[in-house]
């Protein structure tokens, strides 16, 4: 989820008793490097596995989520006079910076990305919501997709349509807490996925998450709007998206729920995030009828941020498995070791990354995994926080921003040495490894909540024509926790202390 603001001393009040949890880390771990040996001896990894990974730190800083443009430049979320987040444009070496988005938009903005064909930027904004939380794209309530145009004009609220009550404001009577974030264009530039969350009060569902696909229309004169929005990635718990694959055959997405999943036959286990790909497109998969591969090996990690190799034999993902012994991963290996479960994971999901990230000691590094063997590669070694990531367009170089301290906005480029143009080379066939499963969502019903049905339509030329006014109401930068946050909290208290109870319980009644 990127960058969100901490709510002071959850991790202290959350955390159960202290328990070391050492030999249970280190059997997990010997049972995940014992099976992907075994795999690796059936199947050698792709060219990026084995080639050198070479970082820069680059001469400019950036904000959080920096992207790259079509011609080598870069887009970012910088603050501006008034220390409220707006997009930029520049040259990585920093020169030549332009605010797109003053005085145009009402802030925070962030979260920028070129679409391929250099026409539009595709951005978040909660320009629209004046009483907001968390940061545009990050993770909270109140944000919207926005497309511009590559120099800042027209600028273009894309989303509306698809929110609960038309996008209205969620701090006025009928409003309801939303937010849609992590959007990505897909590679040709056509298509839109992101997720999408709405906090409604317990008593009628909690807070619901879903991955939503779009067509992103451009007219031949005028501005672009979104059209034929669908569900792919049904209610259950909680999302993020992530980048598309380089054949645009479907995109990288986390997810955590209840102890089961509708994309594992094994049980991940209660809040275990865990890193899926969902294939849309070739060898049976359709929209309609989405396939999922499970990328990570069930370690009681966080994994949140990846990306594909070019050549889609390997992922590149954040994790924090470098550094065992967070109040996260301790929380984690209580619940897989009890079996432990609990009901609307979707309302306690977003205090619950709070927590993860109030955690002094969480860092994240990069890693590989390959899709053949599924062996585990460690990229960087920084201990600090990796958020998001991307590659440029020719898929040559990565870039990011560090968001914790001391490693606040130090921007570092990537790239694997050696590799060549033909090694780059998209495949024209889903890669082995990559057709997946169809989603069952019959493993998780009974613990994911209300899973009413949610009709996302298309939108009418009325709609749209909402959608183009992109100034909002108000100014300013208001974050506004809404009272409903309170109550998710509160549950998710109750099932942590009944986590540490049921611990308790196990722990005194040792199998030896």
């Amino acid at each position: 989820m990127g960058r969100r603001p901490k709510l002071p001393r959850l991790a202290a009040r959350c955390a159960p008793a202290t328990v070391t949890w050492a030999l249970v880390f280190a059997a997990l771990g010997a049972g995940a490097a014992g099976a992907a040996g075994a795999a690796q001896a059936a199947a050698g990894p792709g060219p990026y596995f084995s080639a050198p990974f070479q970082v820069r730190t680059n001469s400019s800083t950036f904000g959080q989520t920096p992207s790259w443009t079509t011609t080598g430049g870069v887009l970012s979320n910088e603050p501006d006079r008034a220390q409220i987040e707006q997009v930029y444009s520049s040259r990585l070496d920093g020169s030549r910076q332009s605010c797109l988005t003053c005085g145009r938009l009402p802030g925070p903005s962030g979260f920028p990305e070129e679409r391929r064909q250099g026409d539009w930027i595709l951005f978040c904004s909660m320009g629209a919501q004046p009483e907001h939380f968390g940061a545009p794209c990050l993770g909270g309530y109140g944000g919207d997709l926005y497309a511009m145009r590559p120099d800042g004009r027209d600028v273009t609220r894309l989303t509306s349509s698809s929110d609960p009550a038309g996008g209205s404001r969620y701090d006025r009577p009928g409003g309801v807490p939303y937010d849609n974030y992590h959007p990505y264009f897909s590679p040709d530039g056509r298509l839109l996925v992101w997720t999408r969350t709405e906090a409604h009060p317990l008593a009628e569902g909690g807070q619901r998450w879903e991955i939503l696909l779009a067509d992103f229309v451009v007219p031949a004169h005028g501005r672009p709007h979104l059209a034929h929005v669908r569900v792919v990635g049904p209610a259950f718990g909680v999302y993020e998206t992530q980048a598309w694959a380089p054949d645009g055959s479907g995109f990288l997405f986390t997810a955590f729920g209840p102890r089961h999943s509708p994309f594992q036959s094994t049980p991940p286990g209660w809040m275990h995030l865990e890193l899926y790909y969902m294939r849309l497109y070739g060898r049976g998969a359709s929209p309609q009828h989405p396939r999922v591969t499970h990328m990570t090996d069930d370690d009681p990690a966080y994994e949140e941020q990846a990306v594909f190799t070019p050549d889609m034999r390997d992922v590149i993902v954040m994790t924090s498995r470098a550094r065992p012994g967070t109040w996260y991963q301790t929380v984690i290996t209580a619940a897989l070791w009890t079996g432990f479960d609990a009901p609307d994971p979707g309302s306690t999901g977003t205090p619950m990354f709070l927590a993860d990230f109030s955690d002094p000691r969480f860092t994240a590094d990069l890693y590989m995994i390959d899709v053949a063997t599924g062996a585990v590669r460690q990229l960087t070694n920084f201990g600090r926080v990796i958020p998001e990531f991307e590659w440029n367009f020719d898929y040559t170089l990565l870039l990011w921003s560090g968001n914790a301290r001391p490693d606040s906005h130090t921007t570092r480029t990537a790239t694997f040495a050696g590799i060549t143009a033909a090694q780059r080379r998209i495949p024209r066939t889903p890669a082995p490894g990559l057709f997946g499963a169809p989603i069952d969502m019959a493993r998780v019903r009974g613990a994911a909540g209300d899973l009413r049905p949610a009709p996302v339509p298309a939108p009418s030329a009325a709609s749209r024509a909402r959608s183009g006014s992109a100034t909002g109401s108000g100014s300013g930068d208001r974050q506004t926790i809404p009272p409903v946050l309170g109550s998710y909290l509160g549950l998710l208290l109750a099932q942590l202390h009944d986590l540490a109870a049921l611990t308790a319980v196990r722990i005194g009644q040792p199998t030896l």
